[in-house]
């Protein structure tokens, strides 16, 4: 209930710092020390209620504070037996493993506060910062979380909230599915007053209340597996736009849950594209019926076997044989095919453990063939076609290897957290640096306090009270735009005003160095110093964004 002091129940385990926070509780740190050597925990703490909100909403329904207690009783004891199922998934190396629990009721007020103990593991979005994730991490991704899920299935129990905050990554490179249960019975159980959770990896059937199964899982597994063959946007999110909004977002939502088809994943290969848009289709019988399924095929597609447009096929030594997915026949299942014939020096074919007929008087003796000159010529100019083609192929090589260069110069000033433009060579990666920061705040803003006044002018504050954005609406802005900047480490760096027909975006560096305007007309300004629209509206918008910074408390 809202407690700021956080002790661990468990006298040799320390927290140390929180880690994380989710729609249903707070993540913990813990240190155990023994004989001089250190060892860690994480402990998530779940109170019941989440908070006074709850418990008074909960108290209008009731008619005492007895009948109010036995309701979050009631929840309380529901999570315990969800923490109970999770013993048997201890010691599966694809699920987050739960090594303790206790529940400590409040002595003050109606509430429990649940501490579960865990592994200690890196979350996935740790893992991706800095680092530029291939196929093949993807298709791991996927083959690990199936393996979560086939366990999952053999208990009956579908996760129904697998996201990257879900995801976690051992020492050894596995990955790992966390967060079971606990969140699934809160949300049931609770779920109207307090459903804090994203619909971005949602089923379209559990988004429209219908009646779910397992296949929501793997939905969701299949989203997840988009974005990040997406450039790390969603189904219907548009690629050349620079800043994503609340409303791009809905709108994207709206057209997924529709049933409209959706676009490959621009970085996906055909083979893993086939496979992640069959997990994510929208009729759920055109989806994989269980995770064995879709864990065969990205197997398969690892070792180079799986082939695009045959989702169910399998691949043999020197054949290819389609398997029944009613039957569950597979490659062994099927008669052996006749083996391939062998060419004798002769060009006859034989069988295999035919005599050769070369001894025959019956069988002509070859004689060598003349090559025209016409095929000479038309092999001379494939050959000079290919050393071009592979002049080209390198030349392009260079450019990515170039282009990845600068991707990793923008992480790597991400995590020294110097957002100067002087750290990095390149103008084009200075602004996308800044378009990366702006995205990271667009995703931040939900979980962030807001206050102002409605159609006028609203303030978003961090968990540490720092202003992230600040919106002026067209009533209050100079402009009679909707004006929208967005601070890090409460300096401005991007600007976003538009209305209904137009639109304009400002990057500033972290000295407040206006770098580039792009005006309402779609034109691109940078570093013009010499444009005085583009210095004395600059100029106001850096002040406007500075009366906005020490107007909040």
């Amino acid at each position: 209930m809202d407690h700021e002091k956080i002790m661990s129940p468990w006298q040799e385990w320390k927290i140390i710092e929180k880690i994380g926070e989710g729609s249903y509780g707070k993540v913990y740190k813990a240190e155990r020390t023994e004989q001089g050597h250190s060892f860690f925990s994480a402990i998530k703490v779940i109170p019941i209620p989440a908070n006074r909100g709850e418990l008074n909403s909960v108290r209008l329904e009731t008619t005492d504070e007895n009948s109010t207690r036995e309701y979050f009783k009631n929840i309380v004891d529901e999570c315990i037996k969800e923490i109970c199922t999770m013993e048997y998934f201890r010691g599966n190396s694809h699920i987050v493993s739960v090594e303790d629990f206790k529940v400590v009721e409040y002595l003050d007020e109606i509430g429990w506060d649940i501490y579960i103990r865990m592994e200690f593991l890196g979350s996935f979005l740790d893992f991706c910062t800095g680092r530029e994730l291939m196929e093949r991490d993807i298709i791991k991704l996927g083959i690990d979380l199936c393996k979560a899920l086939e366990y999952c299935g053999q208990l009956r129990i579908i996760h129904r909230d697998i996201k990257p905050e879900n995801i976690f990554v051992s020492r050894f490179g596995d990955f790992k599915l966390g967060d079971f249960g606990i969140a699934r019975e809160l949300e049931r159980s609770m779920g109207s007053m307090s459903r804090k959770g994203t619909y971005s990896y949602m089923a379209p059937e559990m988004y429209k209340g219908e009646v779910c199964d397992s296949s929501v899982d793997l939905y969701s597994l299949g989203i997840v597996l988009y974005r990040l063959m997406n450039k790390n946007r969603l189904p219907f999110i548009n690629m050349n736009k620079q800043l994503i909004t609340f409303h791009d977002k809905e709108a994207a939502l709206t057209r997924r849950m529709s049933g409209e088809s959706l676009p490959r994943p621009v970085d996906a290969s055909e083979e893993l594209s086939e496979i992640i848009l069959r997990a994510c289709a929208f009729d759920v019988k055109e989806r994989y019926q269980d995770p064995e399924q879709m864990r065969e095929d990205l197997e398969r597609l690892r070792r180079g076997e799986y082939i695009a447009g045959s989702p169910i096929m399998t691949v043999g030594r020197g054949n290819l044989a389609r398997r029944n997915p009613d039957a569950g026949t597979t490659a062994g299942d099927l008669p052996a095919a006749p083996p391939d014939p062998v060419p004798d020096v002769s060009g006859n074919s034989l069988s295999p453990g035919a005599s050769s007929p070369a001894g025959s008087k019956d069988t002509p003796v070859r004689q060598p063939a003349h090559v025209p000159v016409w095929m000479l010529v038309i092999l001379l100019i494939a050959v000079t076609a290919c050393i071009v083609t592979g002049f080209y192929a390198h030349q392009l090589y260079m450019d990515a290897h170039q282009h990845v260069s600068q991707e990793h110069a923008v992480v790597d000033a991400l995590e020294t957290n110097d957002r100067s433009t002087a750290q990095i060579d390149d103008f084009s990666t200075a602004i996308q640096l800044i378009k990366d920061q702006a995205t990271q705040i667009v995703d931040l803003l939900p979980s962030c306090r807001e206050e102002g006044t409605p159609e006028q002018r609203l303030h978003y504050y961090d968990e540490q009270g720092r202003l992230v954005k600040a919106l002026l609406y067209p009533s209050v802005s100079e402009t009679g735009m909707y004006e929208e900047y967005y601070y890090w480490d409460e300096q401005l760096f991007f600007c976003y005003m538009w209305d209904e027909s137009s639109d304009e975006l400002w990057y500033y560096d972290t000295s407040g160095r206006l770098i580039r305007w792009i005006d309402t007309d779609g034109e691109a300004h940078d570093m013009e110093e010499d444009n005085p629209d583009y210095v004395q509206r600059g100029a106001r918008i850096q002040e406007t964004a500075i009366s906005e910074l020490r107007s909040h408390p």
